[in-house]
């Protein structure tokens, strides 16, 4: 059985991306998001006998997060504004004892979860990785280890 993994805003144009790496690599994405019909859409877009799980979730229903985070191994935010997305997905993907990431490329938004998420997951031995995308976490990364600080 394939690994299931989350991917919040799934029928966004990030998150479609991340739907398909995920197809191709052997894992069963769970498309969640806000938009039920968009959900399902994105849900009948793909090969005929293919069932891919569509799981409705809003960030101001902390119980709606907790059903679309069931048996995922992992949860990929595509959804912005990552300012309103992030905390509420965080704290679900903490109740869920699963890996949580982001595609923010806001800045704001990711030190945030820096500054409110960063000893809480050390403590719980949980992962948060915010703006690992286009433009955040990798470039910065490699930009630190070559500049060596």
């Amino acid at each position: 059985m394939a690994v299931a993994v989350a991917v919040f805003g799934a029928y966004g144009h990030t998150g479609r991306f991340v739907v398909e790496e995920l197809r191709e690599r052997g894992y069963a994405p769970i498309l969640a998001g806000r938009d039920p019909s968009k959900l399902r859409e994105l849900a009948a877009s793909h090969p005929a006998g293919e069932v891919l799980d569509t799981r409705p979730a809003t960030v101001d229903d902390p119980a709606s997060l907790d059903r679309a985070l069931a048996g995922a191994a992992a949860v990929i935010n595509c959804a912005g504004p990552f300012a309103v997305t992030a905390a509420p997905l965080i704290e679900a993907a903490l109740r869920a004892g699963i890996p949580y990431v982001d595609v923010a490329a806001e800045i704001e938004a990711n030190l945030d979860t820096f500054a409110k998420f960063g000893d809480r997951a050390r403590d719980q031995g949980a992962v948060v990785v915010p703006a690992m995308a286009f433009y955040g976490g990798l470039g910065d990364l490699l930009v630190t280890a070559a500049m060596g600080d």
